[in-house]
């Protein structure tokens, strides 16, 4: 089968009761089991514009065994709302020759210029007065290889900045975000929050592993990139003469507490106002970010509303469609050019006050 064959359909343009044909990459496959005894294989099929659920109810067992776990297949299906859900019913699958796979297909990339965010960056850097954190700062910006990894690496797997360039774009965000904050809180320790907020996230160039989609490294399952971020803020402190260690260490926290809950990965809870200030503007732009997606990107029967995010457990308003929206009324012709007195507190004939 040829390449123009492959890949012409992306996620983003799937629409409901649609024949679908096209190259999807594999990031996920399940073989489950329906409520009647019956196994299906349950896909997450991604490529750069979003990710779909695909599900096969025929030969689940030897399909599953036929296909790639991670890489490029051929499918023909069709699309179908289930919950609100956009999903394809997939009829015929097969792995996809890799001549026929043009990459940039399947990873998204950010909206941002890397250039300009890491300009951003290193002014941002530059605005911390403090020598020892400035030092340590500018010792991170010269690691060659750890910041090749840092422009590329995605900062989630699916739920926020999930793109090439994605963790490089949070962490200007969030360092941008907490600079704010201290203009209007003085008491902050400004230096170490921007700081913390650069470093918060080091760990996850080593969290992930993104080829034809992003997914989990083996280190990222089992130890988490705040400890993995730990890791490699040791490292250059080690390199560095006379740290002060009470800095060292609140550095450190933010790292380790910046998730907020242990419930939701963290470490440790926030201790410090610092740590906590970080912990609310890195959830702030994380679900600012997946908002946008949703909002964007959702397929929905109700054009008005998003389907039903159970991450978050609603919906969301997305405007009502023009053809919904009321005109405002128009102004009669005799009141044009008069002035309109509004009469607030109307009292009426017994001397109470009317509803206002």
């Amino acid at each position: 089968m040829q390449r123009s064959h492959l890949a012409k359909l992306f996620v983003r343009e799937i629409q409901p009761n649609q024949d679908v044909a096209g190259a999807f990459a594999v990031a996920d496959k399940q073989l489950k089991t329906a409520r009647n005894g019956t196994s299906f294989l349950n896909l997450r099929l991604v490529d750069k514009t979003g990710e779909i659920t695909g599900r096969i109810w025929e030969n689940a067992q030897e399909t599953a065994d036929s296909i790639p776990s991670r890489g490029v297949v051929f499918v023909r299906g069709r699309s179908e709302l289930f919950r609100e859900e956009l999903q394809l019913h997939i009829h015929a699958i097969s792995p996809a020759e890799p001549r026929d796979v043009d990459p940039s297909d399947f990873l998204p990339v950010s909206p941002r210029d890397v250039r300009e965010m890491l300009e951003e960056l290193n002014r941002l850097v530059a605005g911390v007065k403090r020598p020892s954190l400035r030092r340590l700062l500018k010792h991170i910006l010269e690691d060659e290889d750890l910041m090749r990894r840092f422009k590329v690496a995605p900062a989630a797997k699916s739920m926020h900045h999930a793109y090439l360039g994605g963790l490089l774009e949070h962490t200007v965000s969030v360092a941008a975000l907490v600079s704010q904050i201290c203009a209007r809180y003085p008491e902050l320790d400004r230096d170490l929050l921007v700081a913390g907020a650069i470093i918060h996230d080091l760990g996850k160039v080593e969290e992930f592993v993104y080829d034809l989609s992003i997914d989990y490294s083996h280190q990222g399952r089992l130890l988490g990139h705040m400890v993995l971020g730990l890791e490699i803020l040791e490292e250059k402190l080690r390199h560095m003469k006379r740290f002060p260690p009470e800095e060292a260490m609140l550095l450190k926290h933010l790292v380790l507490s910046h998730h907020g809950q242990t419930e939701f990965g963290a470490v440790k809870l926030p201790m410090t106002r610092e740590a906590f200030v970080l912990h609310h503007a890195d959830d702030l732009d994380a679900k600012m970010n997946s908002l946008s997606r949703i909002l964007a990107e959702s397929k929905g029967s109700d054009a008005a509303w998003t389907a039903f995010q159970s991450v978050y457990g609603r919906f969301f308003f997305r405007g009502l469609p023009p053809s919904m929206e009321e005109a405002p009324p128009e102004e009669p012709e005799a009141s044009r050019d008069r002035g309109v007195q509004l009469n607030f507190w109307a009292v009426e004939a017994t001397g109470k006050k009317g509803a206002s």
